[in-house]
């Protein structure tokens, strides 16, 4: 379409643009696909006016499309009836054509396009035109949508356009989705082969009742060369008959009870021989709803038969599960903040005494030198002692000798000495008095470990056993390079977010005014908070602006989105704002040429909203005259002194959508003890629960600050909306202006 858009198009544009924005938020939130997916036809639906949608997921043999999803009429078909159908994944129809090329497929006519076999009223669906889009990401195709339409239709651009960014939406839902089901499941089976000393692996998907075997455990159902579809039914075959019935029965209660599931059981092998399994899974649930079993299995013939090899394994499987504990209890922890120097002292604390008499935890500064930032031991002496042979190292240049961090972190490998020997000692000592220090700090064994994340040494873990009586097995060095990791991984995951926090922050801080300048005859104040646990720059944004003659100006604005682009559009409104104050005085004039710099520089469809007063103060004690013109803005409130509270109606169109937006200026008098309240969607959209703060309790709570200063006014209202809401999805931005009393 050209630029020239009609009110309707644009209308149409935008509509379309807030459906696609509304189902990426949709997808960030996460929750169910299959919600998400129905989601997405709907809007589809709606926006394009079809009345069938659907979504077809291709199979992993790449020869069909299986239906995942679909609309009719409007409304959603059961999930059940959509599963059965198969379209054939290649030329031959138009979805699988367009799967395998990985672009958006138009067709004006059906009956009329013999490029396709296979149509869509072979499968019942009255249509005569379409238009498909590939779903994937990357260059992984995953489906395909479909859009049909009843009548021979002529799809515009912007029609493919729609779909094919509804489509590239939904496949980064599906990706993340998988991500994280594939982050889950790795995360399930490494601490259930831990627990169970990692012999087969498998898994159980809920929804299709299909099941996968690792290699291993194919080889324990005796299943080496042999053919499994992964069909749930087929796996109940290789179970004995007669523990089928409790295989199935414990396996459903652990789906709807504690989600833990422990079996021993009797298997089949295709040769008849009988062999005994026992079996550890957990399930993974995803909005409250069980999707996934993962688990472990080993086969246990010899056990029950020889009670002596029983007794050794149940031995070993309760070490591995208290090694295993220990490592989730260590990822709650660090996991527990996003602080780096909590995450840092945070490791010590969880060695000592458990792991080691003495931790020390040293990290790469700035200039790349490796510094000791933690460290604990059971006895100060220890610690004293073990810093002193540091410094002697130091000293010496840090080579030969034991305890090498720098040769740890150097080559990114461990070092691991399970029985340290006076020999050591002397071989590290440089004279009799080092090697008296070695001596009575007396190290009965050590690791030091590489902190190692996004492949890189940012630092390096020592723990050393000085008390007799115990000392490092190399299961211990496995168990310490995992906590090791966790622990890097989640100290570099805060200092990321600290450092984009502090970026993010301060660009926010530059977007707004440094102060509020003081103003004869006016009070001003100005409360701004973003959003809970955002780092993202907000678009809320407020200035004042000094326009000649004693006038003043005060504009706050809410652009759409988040991130840099919302910085970006925020700073071309203020200087645009402060651009078009020079040559204008009136405010809808104002914010129209700020509409015209926005459609001028902001080539896609990102919008704002702003309102804009004109003040004219003369004095304390003396009335302000006011201009309002708002575009797209809530509506100022006007306080009286009295306590009336009322709304300005200057309303007018949002801008950075259409040329010579509708705009209106609206005067209103300020006397003495009089105030504005300009604000940001943010307050009357503040939720509890499903319900808004809106546009009653808003009045409401500025009634009951009459009397207040522009400070309370501004507190107060902050205040209200902060006790009222749940927690705080969206930035708040509040501006009060007040005509000063004598």
């Amino acid at each position: 379409m050209s630029p020239n858009r009609s009110t309707g198009e644009w209308s149409l544009a935008v509509r379309q643009q807030a459906a696609v924005a509304r189902l990426g938020q949709l997808g960030l939130r996460g929750g169910d696909l299959q919600d998400l997916l129905e989601a997405a036809l709907l809007s589809i639906a709606e926006e394009l006016g079809a009345r069938n949608v659907a979504l077809l997921e291709l199979l992993p043999s790449w020869r069909e499309l299986a239906g995942r999803a679909a609309v009719h009429d409007g409304a959603v078909v059961d999930v059940r009836l959509v599963d059965r159908v198969r379209i054939p994944a290649g030329r031959e129809s138009m979805a699988g054509f367009t799967v395998m090329q990985g672009v958006a497929v138009v067709s004006g006519d059906i009956e009329a396009d013999e490029r396709f076999q296979v149509r869509a009223p072979d499968y019942g669906i009255p249509a005569r035109a379409a238009v498909t889009a590939p779903v994937g990401w990357g260059e992984r195709p995953w489906g395909v949508v479909v859009v049909y339409s009843d009548v021979v239709r002529a799809w515009t651009d912007d029609d493919v356009h729609f779909v094919q960014s509804m489509a590239n939406t939904v496949g980064l839902a599906v990706a993340r989705q998988r991500v994280e089901h594939e982050l889950r499941d790795s995360s399930a089976r490494l601490e259930l082969s831990l627990g169970a000393g990692g012999f087969g692996a498998w898994t159980w998907d809920v929804r299709t009742d299909s099941v996968e075997l690792s290699p291993s455990a194919l080889a324990i159902y005796g299943l080496v060369g042999e053919a499994f579809d992964g069909d749930g039914d087929a796996f109940l075959e290789l179970i004995h008959p007669d523990d089928r019935a409790a295989l199935r029965g414990e396996t459903y209660e652990a789906l709807q009870t504690s989600g833990e599931q422990h079996n021993v059981y009797r298997t089949v092998r295709p040769d008849g021989e009988v062999r005994w399994v026992e079996s550890w899974g957990r399930v993974l649930r995803g909005n409250d709803q069980p999707y996934r079993l993962v688990g472990v299995i080993a086969d246990i013939t010899d056990r029950q038969r020889a009670e002596e090899s029983r007794e050794a394994l149940l031995v070993a499987e309760q070490h591995a599960r208290e090694r295993l504990t220990l490592l989730a209890e260590a990822t709650a922890r660090f996991s527990g903040s996003l602080d780096p120097d909590v995450i840092v002292a945070t490791l010590p604390e969880f060695c000592v005494p458990r792991l080691a008499d003495v931790c020390m935890v040293d990290l790469f500064d700035e200039v790349e030198q490796l510094r000791e930032v933690a460290a604990d031991a059971v006895d100060p002496e220890r610690l004293a002692d073990v810093r002193a042979l540091r410094r002697k190292r130091a000293e010496l240049g840090g080579v030969g000798g034991v305890w090498s961090e720098r040769r740890v972190a150097g080559r990114a490998e461990s070092v691991f000495e399970p029985v340290m020997t006076d020999e050591q000692f002397q071989a590290a000592a440089s004279d009799e008095d080092h090697l008296a220090l070695f001596r009575r700090f007396h190290a009965r064994s050590s690791m030091v470990v590489p902190l190692v994340a996004r492949d890189r040494v940012i630092g390096v873990l020592t723990l050393i056993i000085t008390e007799p009586g115990r000392q490092y097995e190399p299961d211990h060095l496995t168990l310490v390079e995992e906590l090791a990791g966790r622990a890097a991984l989640a100290l570099d995951n805060g200092r990321l977010f600290a450092s984009r926090n502090r970026v993010a922050r301060s660009l926010q801080a530059a977007l707004l005014p440094p102060a509020l300048p003081r103003i004869d005859g006016l009070g001003l104040a100005a409360r701004y908070r973003v959003a809970e646990a955002d780092i993202e720059i907000g678009g809320d944004f407020y200035d004042v602006i000094e326009v000649g003659g004693g006038a003043w100006g005060v504009v706050v604005g809410d652009v759409c989105g988040r991130g840099p682009d919302a910085a970006a559009l925020t700073g071309l409104m203020r200087h645009s704002v402060r651009t078009a104050v020079v040559r204008e005085a009136a405010p809808s004039r104002v914010l129209a040429q700020t509409n015209d710099a926005v459609l001028d520089q902001i080539d896609d469809a990102r919008f704002c909203t702003a309102a804009y007063l004109r003040l004219e103060p003369e004095g304390p004690g003396r009335p302000v005259r006011v201009v309002a013109s708002s575009a797209g803005h809530p509506r100022p409130v006007v306080l009286r002194a009295d306590g009336r509270a009322e709304l300005v109606d200057c309303s007018g169109l949002l801008l950075g959508v259409v040329p010579s937006p509708s705009l209106v200026d609206v005067e209103v008098t300020l006397e003495p003890g009089d105030s504005v309240v300009l604000y940001t969607d943010g307050v009357t959209e503040a939720r509890r629960g499903k319900e808004l703060f809106g546009e009653k309790r808003l009045l409401a709570a500025i009634r009951s600050l009459a009397g207040q200063d522009a400070e309370g006014i501004a507190a107060g209202l902050d205040d209200a909306v902060s006790d009222y809401q749940d927690d705080a999805n969206d930035d708040i931005a509040i501006v009060v202006v007040q005509a000063q009393r004598a």
